[in-house]
């Protein structure tokens, strides 16, 4: 015989589901609105969150892996079809790392990016290590959503980026993005080993989960160093995968050499002859190019390391670029305000404002972001 239950307990449900709620303050923090959706509480969540990192102070007086060589691992299983982040987890990602690209490249300039696509439990390198940023672009606006097919291996996607990343010389940063929606890896051997082998060679590994927590990627960031976050929107994806854009800090393992870098000029080129960074089936370059000067091999775009001698070539106001982190604007401290304006834009300041440490100056938060995270100088402290 079933026993009977009012409605009043199917309202209530399990007494162990209501502590649990309790206890973790959901009803607050997720609030529903009138059409029961929480849409807004996760976008306030999001908000908070930007303005929390905003105040952050960025570390200073510490070595950063300036010269960095990351691989960005997508999934391309047939969990990122899913339609949770409209229109899809594949079209949604492809754009946002895209863009990504751009920032990462601004804060970046001397770094190299190369690209793993991983499906039916198998890892492709898809863009190998390069600082044109073109390419890297136009190869991720080639990927169709139709390749995304099978499970995911998140062993076989370190094992390759392992690959590429252990021969480099000890001074570069090495790092691993790992972008999964899967909530399952099916992997040939034990990866806890893989998670070892990667800290022995200091490569740091981070993973953007799209899905729930996985007990494996919480794993592989801890023993590596990295970071680990959970997606919660578009908007939010976006945030964790900027954060990647800073330089990480050095470990102590990593080499202090000093490294030959040169800087070539652009320069018009007479004679018929092929860029290094492009195969031999490819058509003749432009009139305009990079001469190493050490070997003299053409190269079309710059930072690069020249395929034949491996110098690495960079332009000045690059590397003047890549030396900006050492020297960080210090975070602005927000403080209540009635009325006033925006030193930068001009805008009424209402509510609250963001006053510069050195010249107590207020700025609005469009400003505030602008000024960090491209500028980098106070305008009023000059």
């Amino acid at each position: 015989m079933e026993p009977m239950t009012t409605e009043d307990d199917d309202q209530k449900g399990y007494t162990w589901e209501a502590g649990y709620a309790d206890g973790l303050n959901i009803r607050e923090v997720l609030e529903e609105d009138e059409g029961g959706s929480i849409e807004k509480s996760i976008a306030k969540l999001v908000a908070d969150a930007r303005k929390k990192q905003r105040t952050l102070e960025k570390p200073t007086k510490i070595r950063l892996g300036i010269m960095r060589y990351v691989y960005v691992c997508i999934d391309c299983s047939r969990s990122m079809t899913s339609k949770v982040m409209p229109p899809s987890r594949f079209f949604v990602t492809a754009k946002i790392v895209s863009n990504f690209l751009d920032r990462f490249f601004e804060q970046n300039p001397i770094a190299q990016v190369g690209l793993i696509l991983v499906k039916d439990k198998k890892a492709e390198r898809f863009v190998s290590h390069t600082g044109n940023i073109r390419a890297l672009k136009d190869s991720i606006n080639s990927i169709n959503e139709a390749i995304c097919s099978g499970d995911f291996s998140l062993q076989n996607a370190l094992q390759l980026a392992l690959t590429n990343l252990k021969s480099l010389p000890g001074h570069v940063s090495r790092e691993i993005i790992v972008i999964m929606a899967s909530l399952s890896t099916v992997d040939p051997g034990n990866i806890f080993s893989t998670f070892e082998i990667l800290r022995g060679h200091n490569i740091r590994c981070s993973v953007i989960g799209l899905s729930a927590e996985l007990f494996v990627c919480k794993q592989l960031a801890k023993i590596t160093n990295g970071r680990y976050d959970i997606v919660l929107d578009t908007d939010h994806m976006e945030m964790l995968l900027y954060q990647h854009t800073a330089p990480p800090p050095s470990t102590k393992a990593a080499e202090c050499n000093a490294i030959r870098v040169a800087f070539p000029p652009h320069v018009s080129i007479k004679e018929r002859s092929f860029c290094v960074c492009h195969p031999m089936s490819s058509p003749l370059s432009t009139t305009r190019g990079f001469l190493c000067e050490q070997c003299g091999a053409r190269h079309c775009s710059l930072p690069a390391e020249c395929r034949v001698c491996r110098l690495t070539l960079v332009a000045a106001p690059q590397l003047a670029r890549a030396f900006r982190h050492l020297l960080p604007l210090p975070a602005f401290v927000p403080t209540p305000v009635s009325e006033g304006e925006c030193m930068a834009c001009e805008r009424p300041l209402t509510e609250e404002g963001f006053a510069c440490k050195s010249c107590a100056g207020l700025f609005c938060f469009d400003c505030d972001i602008l000024l960090h995270e491209s500028l980098h100088v106070c305008p009023n402290c000059l």
